[in-house]
């Protein structure tokens, strides 16, 4: 099958990557940034196209991959679906939930297989941590605590510092964070977020959100864009019966147990891994397409994370509580 990519800047480039690597060839790609375009095409011996029209029109494109900013993924998604693609879009779905519901409804409708990048439901360290709460390992567990961002987004004129447009840290980064709670918790009941968006001081941004599940459990998630450098994930589950630990700083996951004094052993690998969850995510959307197997991610979980993730929000503005 060929792909078209939209969206020629990091993620595109990443997602050409693991598109090629699970077998695909990538015959057309097209950017605003025409340098950022031809620079693809040239690596992936693609064709680099001016309109991203053309890319969805053409009937040699089997699959069109969206790596743009969030409020382009509307206009792509409707025109994809009506030619009848298949197609990989990168979280978050839309800007808004009504976006995301307009554009489910038409897939649904035209019967258009449409996978969103959720990849930290793929990633190793997450697999173990989902793994070891399934199997009882620390019992039942009543709160977890989460931590993603580093460096605001870079460039001068880069969309994400547009708040109105990115969402901010919220939106964009902590998304992913939101998602991964309800795929091993369930249904959100309430959330409360405090952060900087309303502050004028883009590109920097903090939020922090409590999250209480319908089942009970209580989690802390917090996002930012305020550090000099680097980039950082951390993860806290505290069970009955012990704790989980990772931090891609410092360590592997760890497990203590309350009744042992010491720490189990190492669950996954610290380093980078045979198989990026990247290309895990392609491989389970490319399963769907061929063998009919439903993927990890469907269109109806990532509404439900621009539903949560747009109830922060109005949270934070009216600086009270949001029930979902």
């Amino acid at each position: 099958m060929n792909v078209g990519i939209l969206g020629c800047g990091t993620m595109g480039r990443l997602h050409a990557e693991m598109a090629e690597k699970c077998g695909l060839k990538v015959v057309q790609c097209s950017d605003v940034n025409s340098q950022s375009g031809k620079d693809l095409a040239k690596n992936f011996k693609a064709k680099f196209v001016k309109n991203w029209e053309d890319v969805v029109a053409n009937k040699e494109v089997d699959i069109v991959a969206i790596a743009t900013p969030t409020p382009l993924h509307f206009p792509m998604l409707d025109m994809a679906i009506k030619k009848g693609k298949y197609i990989f879009c990168e979280k978050p779905l839309c800007r808004t939930v009504e976006e995301c519901k307009k554009v489910i409804q038409k897939a649904e409708k035209a019967k258009i297989k449409l996978f969103v990048g959720h990849v930290v439901r793929y990633f190793h360290e997450f697999e173990a941590i989902h793994e070891q709460i399934k199997s009882g390992k620390i019992g039942e567990v009543g709160f977890i605590k989460m931590y993603r961002g580093g460096m605001p987004p870079q460039g001068k004129n880069s969309w994400f510092r547009d708040f109105s447009k990115s969402g901010g840290v919220t939106f964009d980064c902590m998304i992913h964070d939101i998602d991964w709670l309800r795929y091993i918790f369930g249904e959100v009941k309430t959330v409360y977020c405090q952060n900087l968006i309303e502050k004028n001081c883009a590109p920097l941004d903090y939020s922090q959100v409590t999250v209480r599940m319908k089942n009970g459990v209580l989690a802390l998630v917090i996002g930012t864009w305020a550090h000099p450098s680097g980039f950082r994930v951390k993860v806290e589950v505290c069970g009955s019966d012990g704790l989980m630990y990772y931090d891609n700083m410092e360590t592997p996951l760890e497990v203590q147990l309350r009744e042992q004094s010491k720490v189990s052993g190492t669950i996954v690998p610290e380093s980078p891994v045979i198989k990026s969850p990247y290309q895990k995510e392609w491989e389970d959307f490319i399963s769907w397409i061929k063998d009919g197997k439903e993927p990890r991610v469907s269109m109806y979980d990532a509404l439900k994370a621009v539903e949560i993730v747009s109830a922060c929000l109005r949270s934070a503005k009216i600086k009270q509580p949001v029930n979902l």
